[in-house]
């Protein structure tokens, strides 16, 4: 495998998005599906109200229990997604559909990417809400109709987009560091082949580098120099796990000039160099049950 695949929205749904209650009665008259490790060009959110699913995400595996929201963002590489005897809904959106001050809401970085716990009545509005837009769904396709979902769905983006918000300390999510960690996040997403200094993103969001680091250290706990080795290193890590790229070829594409300098970083950061990292780590890439 040379590039990690990526799935398409469209090739599952011309709505624009895809709408799926899950159970255990379904999960178990389906087969095991086996969609590889793969990146999607959309949003994937989970909502399980009961039991629970486990998933793995950049190397990590996740587990969302009952009465947890949880979410994949395009650029993730995941697999493996299983039910726990799970019970909820799953949702894959184009990103297009989501309201802007949404998405930079979802996107936005206070820190690693965790399920978010519900509130009783939270759970409550989540399904009713996606049992509304799942009936509609059954009917025609005009025009008019798809207007309505898409508007039904946009109210479940603001409603996550909420419960996200909330589920930090409103001081801190409003602050003005919170902000500047939320656009540096954005950027170095954006940048990071091709920059890769500290100095680079101060520049960009128009502050001095001393007050940059201090306040994505405030809200993250790490410096902008750790985010920088870490986005590097994640990219690296999926490229070594999930393709047959060179170590060199990787690092071209990682926009290192001299392959030697990212193979010391890549040590440096894991403990072992790039090529064990993938003797070690390739092979795990095993099918689970797919509950989409």
């Amino acid at each position: 495998m040379k590039q990690v695949p990526v799935h398409k929205l469209q090739d599952r749904s011309s709505l624009g998005f895809q709408l799926k209650p899950f159970s255990p009665e379904k999960a178990d008259h389906r087969q095991p599906v086996d969609t590889g490790a793969h990146r999607d060009d959309h949003y994937i959110f989970f909502i399980v109200t009961e039991g629970s699913g486990t998933t793995i995400v950049d190397f990590t595996e996740k587990t969302v229990g009952p009465g947890q929201l949880y979410y994949i963002l395009p650029e993730q590489i995941h697999y493996r997604i299983i039910s726990h005897q799970a019970k909820g809904w799953f949702i894959a959106a184009d990103p297009a559909l989501v309201p802007p001050a949404c998405r930079n809401i979802i996107e936005g970085w206070l820190g690693f990417q965790e399920p978010v716990t519900l509130r009783a009545d939270e759970i409550t509005d989540y399904d009713q809400l996606l049992h509304v837009l799942y009936r509609q769904t059954s009917g025609d396709q005009s025009s008019e109709r798809i207007s309505l979902l898409h508007a039904i769905l946009s109210a479940f983006f603001e409603m996550v987009a909420c419960t996200i918000r909330m589920s930090v300390k409103t001081e801190i999510a409003n602050s003005r560091p919170a902000i500047l960690s939320m656009e540096f996040r954005q950027l170095l997403k954006e940048n990071i082949k091709a920059y890769k200094s500290p100095a680079d993103y101060a520049e960009m969001l128009h502050i001095s580098e001393p007050y940059l680091n201090e306040a994505v250290k405030k809200i993250t706990g790490a410096t902008v120099s750790f985010w920088i080795r870490f986005a590097i290193v994640t990219e690296a890590k999926r490229q070594l796990y999930f393709t047959s790229l060179s170590v060199k070829q990787i690092a071209a594409d990682l926009g290192f000039e001299n392959h030697s300098y990212f193979s010391r970083l890549f040590y440096k950061e894991t403990g072992m160099t790039a090529l064990t990292f993938r003797k070690t780590f390739k092979g795990d890439n095993k099918p689970g049950t797919d509950i989409r």
